[in-house]
């Protein structure tokens, strides 16, 4: 026989919810077991009575695990390339830090709650480095725990170009007219013979220099970012 009484004793000694749940479970089998065993049906309403106290048993564990997954924010990621179309092999980070999670269709930032940033914003970049090809987005991270975050990627135009010109003898040349091949706006070199211009491209992507003062010229092909660039001009050959 089932002491209920021994039973009810030590199921009123403990508090924590994944061990009440667990009791609840051992409590209606052993009911079961024992309705099986004396072939004597259980009244309606106890098994209404055992399945409340298990329903209320259950409660707590069930509040415990939905608060804890509504408080990790789990960031999804969407990546349009300039087709606007999605596309899987970008690369992907986020001002929080830490790996994203690849899932159907984009990635996936899981960021605790005590990691949300002060003002709650959370930016997120995605960039395709072979293809020059980068954007960023900004979200606010407060009640909406599951948002869904689309980055636009263009083509990435902010690196410079910039150095100094020289004329075949090593002299300085001031007052070039220095360009990128395709755009129409550009410099002039300093007293020092330097230059400092929009590359209208990526950084380590290659452009192709115009430079002309006069009777001297120089078409090179150089990449953009920061390393100086040295520019000789030469004298125009005329036929």
């Amino acid at each position: 026989m089932i002491d209920w009484v021994k039973v009810l004793e030590i199921a009123s000694r403990v508090t924590n919810p994944g061990t009440i749940a667990l009791m609840a479970g051992v409590l209606v089998a052993l009911m079961y077991t024992h309705t099986l065993t004396t072939r004597r049906r259980l009244p309606r309403l106890l098994w209404f009575v055992i399945a409340i106290v298990f329903v209320l048993c259950l409660t707590p564990t069930l509040l415990s695990t939905y608060e804890r997954l509504q408080g990790l924010y789990r960031v999804r990621v969407i990546v349009l390339g300039p087709d606007h179309q999605p596309i899987q092999d970008a690369h992907v980070t986020s001002s929080f830090g830490g790996e994203p999670k690849g899932i159907a269709g984009g990635w996936e930032f899981d960021i605790p709650p005590q990691s949300r940033p002060a003002d709650g914003k959370l930016k997120l970049y995605a960039s395709v480095a072979d293809a020059f090809l980068k954007g960023s987005s900004t979200i606010t991270l407060g009640k909406e725990y599951f948002p869904t975050v689309t980055i636009q990627l263009a083509a990435d135009t902010s690196a410079m170009v910039y150095g100094a010109v020289t004329d075949e003898h090593g002299k300085l040349v001031t007052g070039a007219r220095v360009s990128i091949a395709g755009f129409t706006d550009g410099g002039v070199t300093d007293e020092m013979g330097n230059f400092h211009l929009a590359a209208h491209a990526a950084n380590g992507q290659i452009v192709r220099l115009h430079v002309e003062k006069g009777p001297l010229s120089a078409d090179v092909h150089v990449p953009a970012g920061n390393q100086p660039q040295s520019v000789v001009v030469k004298r125009s050959v005329s036929r």
